[in-house]
């Protein structure tokens, strides 16, 4: 893949992750960013919070709840995710990572990729 490729599909996976942020969130990202690597994508998403989450990470049990409910949605909804991540690098994804920094309202994800064929 040269140079130019990877740049472009790094820059659809960003959309696809930030068009899913907001469909299940009501919110986008300010910045989402990715980098592929031979065995694994990872995508960097800041400005996460919706206005209310804004607000509730001001305080240590609103930063508990916000990680609370954020790990509870991506349960439910990481599958739609992974197969989207996957069609757009036509590699399977086989499991994926997230972690989510709630003082910096920031948020990693990692998708574990197949074998090339």
């Amino acid at each position: 893949m040269s140079i130019v490729e990877r740049a472009e599909l790094e820059a659809r996976i960003s959309e696809v992750v930030s068009r899913f942020h907001r469909e299940q969130q009501g919110h986008s990202p300010s910045r989402a960013y990715t980098t592929i690597l031979p065995s694994m994508v990872v995508v960097v998403c800041d400005g996460i919070f919706t206005p209310t989450e804004q607000t509730l990470c001001q305080s240590e049990e609103g930063r508990k709840l916000i990680q609370s409910a954020r790990r509870e949605q991506r349960a439910l909804t990481r599958r739609s995710i992974e197969a989207e991540v996957s069609r757009q690098l036509d590699r399977e994804v086989v499991r994926s990572y997230y972690d989510l920094d709630v003082r910096v309202a920031q948020q990693i994800e990692i998708y574990m990729l197949s074998d090339p064929a």
